[in-house]
């Protein structure tokens, strides 16, 4: 009989759906996109049912498209967006949209739980309070709307809701442990201590499961409505980080990652939770005795989206220019922090900048500038990672930006070691595969799920002494940009809370 594996990646603007064969071959896939909202300034939420809607759609396009078998299936995993905060009644049904990891309303709950909960949060969580955990969410509800609050049996993340319109159960896995700010991140196990000093309920937090472990089955009703068999054991699921690390192949100390999405998270694995620096991430993998410590470019690879977007550039074409430019052109310097930042720079007011525009500077330069400056914020993390004593040897990558060969070829020459992109498909719902795999039986371990995880493409930095010490100056000046202008951005933020629209007279201005 063929043995197939059901992988779903629920991320920040569109889901993806890949079935696998037991060797995690692609048979096929399809990709569903849905709106956010944003109410609010600083708001962006989403409508629980249209992530559903898209599982719905894009499995039964598989279904379709491949003539598999439902029965053949041997399991499905999920992984998500993290930092989700869903609202759910005892039935599961949402209560509300909700607020997704980019949402800052709970900036002010977050500063207040720091002082709660004092600390103890950084010795328990390893993880300071931030306006996007799971936490502060619950702490706004409770202060901003207290019926909800009341009302919520749960409060879920985003694959805990799928994996609960599947089977009908009410989960958490355990690579959600540390960005959740009230877990116990040494045990992945809630912290009762934690729970109390923030004074939110316990019991509204649902069961922490190991990310391979089955959870539950395809219900009567998700199978009409999928087109999946019933009794289709499914997974916890997990962080789409965390699967894309382990679709990466990475299983040991010291090994390390960009995961190139909207936004750019890279980081190293640890076999210990050590408390390396609370400036920067440290949560579960989704393998069991691994823990990874992490940072990011919050508006990575969004920002050759935005690009993209005002110059009306297809990605065909934006590569091949950037193919044809060079570092030594006169490429101004980009600060990529366009919207909030997280760990490692923590800034609620950073905005993009360009250095160095001039009459000559066109869609060539601002090409480079912009796929040069998201290697620059990753190198700038790596440094800080390699303070802490770690020795990194080669770095695995995903994500949209990993399907521009110009664009490896950057990072690599800027971080100053071999980048490697294995795979055949996006790591997160590869790395869900192989947590399928492991948790149903197909696999007898993760390291033999592992040896079927294959390099597809190999970008080695260059050994041209004038680019390495171009890149090295560049580099400095690039943090120096930064540290110099966080005030000034900070500045005209306030300046524009002041002088904010606040009549129709000032529109005509």
């Amino acid at each position: 009989m063929a043995e197939y594996i059901l992988s779903c990646d629920v991320g920040t603007s569109s889901c993806k759906t890949v079935l696998f064969d037991r060797n995690l071959k692609t048979i096929a896939s399809a990709s569903s996109a849905y709106p956010t909202d944003y109410p609010a300034d600083g708001w962006a939420e989403q409508d629980a049912d249209n992530w559903w809607q898209a599982v719905i759609s894009t499995t039964r396009e598989i279904l379709q498209a491949s003539a598999v078998n439902p029965v053949d299936i041997v399991g499905i995993g999920v992984d998500a967006m993290s930092s989700m905060s869903l609202p759910v009644s005892k039935t599961g049904q949402p209560l509300r949209k909700g607020p997704l990891w980019s949402d800052r309303r709970a900036a002010k709950e977050a500063e207040e739980l720091k002082t709660l909960t004092g600390d103890s949060a950084l010795t328990i969580t390893l993880n300071r309070f931030d306006a996007a955990s799971f936490a502060a969410k619950i702490a706004w509800f409770k202060r901003w709307e207290p019926d909800t609050y009341q009302q919520a049996a749960f409060f879920l993340h985003c694959n805990g809701y799928i994996v609960y319109r599947l089977t009908g159960s009410l989960t958490t896995d355990v690579s959600q442990c540390g960005l959740s700010n009230l877990c116990d991140t040494r045990t992945s196990s809630w912290s009762d201590e934690i729970c109390r000093a923030a004074d939110i309920d316990r019991a509204k937090l649902p069961d922490l499961h190991e990310c391979s472990q089955v959870v539950g089955k395809v219900t009567e009703e998700a199978a009409r409505i999928t087109g999946l068999a019933a009794g289709t054991p499914v997974i916890a699921g997990a962080m789409d980080n965390t699967a894309a690390v382990l679709g990466l192949g990475l299983n040991r100390h010291g090994q390390a990652y960009i995961s190139a999405g909207t936004a750019t998270n890279t980081g190293v694995c640890l076999s210990s939770p050590a408390n390396v620096d609370n400036a920067l991430l440290l949560y579960r993998s989704a393998m069991p005795d691994l823990w990874l410590v992490n940072g990011g470019v919050d508006f990575g690879g969004a920002g050759m989206r935005w690009l993209q977007n005002i110059t009306g550039l297809s990605y065909r074409e934006i590569d091949r220019i950037a193919t044809e430019s060079s570092p030594f052109e006169p490429n101004p310097l980009f600060l990529p922090y366009m919207t909030q930042q997280r760990a490692p720079l923590w800034d609620q007011t950073s905005r993009g900048a360009f250095l160095g525009i001039d009459p000559n500077t066109g869609h060539r330069q601002l090409i480079r500038s912009v796929m040069e400056s998201i290697a620059f914020g990753i190198r700038w993390i790596f440094e800080m990672i390699e303070e802490k004593g770690f020795t990194l040897s080669d770095i695995r990558m995903t994500g949209g930006c990993a399907n521009s060969p110009p664009w490896l070829d950057i990072f690599a020459n800027i971080i100053g070691l071999p980048v490697l992109v294995p795979g055949e498909q996006d790591a997160s719902t590869l790395g869900t595969a192989l947590l399928v795999g492991v948790g149903t039986g197909l696999f007898s371990s993760f390291d033999e799920a592992l040896t079927h995880i294959t390099i597809r493409e190999q970008h080695f930095p260059s050994e041209n002494p004038r680019l390495i010490s171009y890149y090295d100056e560049v580099f400095a000046l690039y943090k120096r940009f930064y540290q110099r202008s966080r005030d000034d951005l900070k500045n005209l933020a306030e300046i524009r809370r002041t002088y904010g629209e606040t009549d129709e007279s000032s529109r005509s201005v």
